[in-house]
Order: C-alpha cells, then structure tokens, then sequence
C-alpha cells in the first residue's frame, strides 16, 4: 500500500483546520475564533500580510507561532489585525521591499477583453522574465534589495519595510518575444488586459490564461516587451519549454530569488 498517497488522499477528504484567534491590534481585545483551513494561511508571517477570514479584511501585524511548522501541528494560530479603517489611520510601511522604477502608461481601451488581471502600482512586474544573459546585472539589483527584506535593525517584518528600493538599474531591461509564437508555445486559453488600481487599462498591455500560469506584460508591434507571471510555484513542462526556447529567468523581486533552467538542470537562488 502507497501509505503518502492514501494520507495525501485523506487530507484532500478532510482538509486540516488552523484555530486562529483574532486580537485587535490596536485595543488588544478578542475579535473572535475562527476555523481556518491551513492551506489558506502563508507557510510563514514574515512579510506584510492581508488575509480575509469569514469576509473579514485583516491586516495583520503580529503572529504567534510565524512557522506552519508549529501551527500546522499544534492547530492553533494567534493573529493581532488591523481592520480597513484602522490600518488606514496606521503608520505602517510599505507592502513590497521592492518596485519597479516606472508604472505604465494608461489608456481607455483595452485590446483583449476575455478577462482583467487587476495589480495594484506596486505589483508591475514583481515576478518578472527578464534575459539570462543579463543575469550578472541582476543579480546586482536583488543584492540591493536584500538588505531592505532583511534589515538588520530585528523590526517585525509584518509592520512593512522602512523603504523599498525602486529598480533603476534593471527598469531598462524587457524581453522581445513574438507574440503569437508565445502564444502557440503556452497554448492560450484566454487573451485579457491589465489594470493598475487608481488607473485606466495598461496601454499596450495583454494578459494570457494558459492551463498553467496566467502572464501579463506588454507588446509592440506584435512583440513582448515585458513578461511577467502573477504567481509561480514550481517549474513545469511549459515553464521549462517557454524559458529554454527564449533563453530567460524568472526573478521574483520581492524574494529576492532568480530561478534558471538549464537541460537537467533547474536552479532557485
């Protein structure tokens, strides 16, 4: 008997559950209990965290355990929240330790119009494909940006980062990819358009939905020039095939981290 696959089988059947305490981060008061499934909660409180419980937008500021290591095992999960309201009248710093150099220009029309990726300013291109040639430049941008993700100071990485550092050395770098052999390569499911919050549509933006990821970027004259996914987890046959054909890493700003593939070979740093 496969013991993983009936205990994996079990946990898809009976999903676990996280009892979260909530305690107001400004009055220290019980908000109340919940049952949270576990897979809703992050695997660690370590950066600015919004989540939402039973149609509750919590902010939250303080975790007692920060591992799902132990809160995973022991089931209970104590969360200090702001609401909306307060965390507006909050000093709090900023969400990303990171962002690009520019936003996007806008505009009132948008291309495709199957479906709408919505980012906030500071989400353009914070999971960026960028050339593999230009990774020794890269590599200079993450080392400036890790001292703001790990500050030497010990404050708590959930009340946000002091400054981030804005991208100037690499804003100029994109990607040139036709964009219908690209979208052959993912086989294309859906063609949207991107909107930054406070703004119109992203002007020369797109958005694609393949079965594995869903891209967003920019084309001119029917060529990428910018490419970027709006989550990742691992590396797969279509990631493997779409960096390897355009010689390409992914960098994940935020984490500071550049995935490369090479033939049998796939590196995270």
């Amino acid at each position: 008997m496969n013991y993983a696959k009936v205990l994996d089988a079990a946990l898809t059947m009976f999903p676990r559950k996280v009892k979260v305490t909530c305690i107001d981060g400004v009055s220290g008061q019980p908000i109340g209990r919940y049952k949270v499934l576990l897979h809703h909660l992050p695997n660690v409180f370590n950066k600015p965290i919004t989540l939402t419980i039973e149609g509750n937008e919590w902010r939250v500021i303080k975790a007692s355990p920060v591992h799902s290591d132990e809160f995973s095992i022991f089931r209970k999960l104590t969360l200090h929240v702001l609401n909306k309201e307060q965390e507006q009248q909050s000093t709090l710093g900023h969400n990303v330790p990171t962002r690009h150099a520019s936003i996007p220009a806008t505009t009132p029309t948008a291309y495709y119009e199957q479906f709408t990726v919505h980012l906030q300013p500071t989400d353009w291109l914070q999971m960026e494909f960028l050339p593999a040639a230009e990774l020794p430049l890269i590599q200079e941008e993450v080392a400036l940006i890790a001292p703001v993700l790990l500050p030497e100071n010990g404050l708590n990485p959930l009340l946000g980062y002091e400054t981030p550092h804005v991208r100037h050395q690499t804003a100029h770098l994109g990607v040139d990819i036709p964009f219908d052999a690209f979208c052959a390569a993912i086989q294309v499911n859906k063609k949207g358009n991107i909107r930054i919050e406070g703004h119109e549509y992203v002007q020369n933006g797109f958005a694609l939905q393949s079965d594995n990821y869903e891209y967003y970027g920019t084309v001119v004259n029917n060529r990428i020039t910018h490419l970027s996914l709006t989550g990742f987890d691992s590396v797969d046959d279509e990631f493997f095939r779409l960096v390897t054909t355009w010689e390409l890493v992914l960098v994940k700003w935020v984490e500071c981290s550049i995935t490369t593939v090479q033939p049998d070979i796939t590196e995270e740093t």
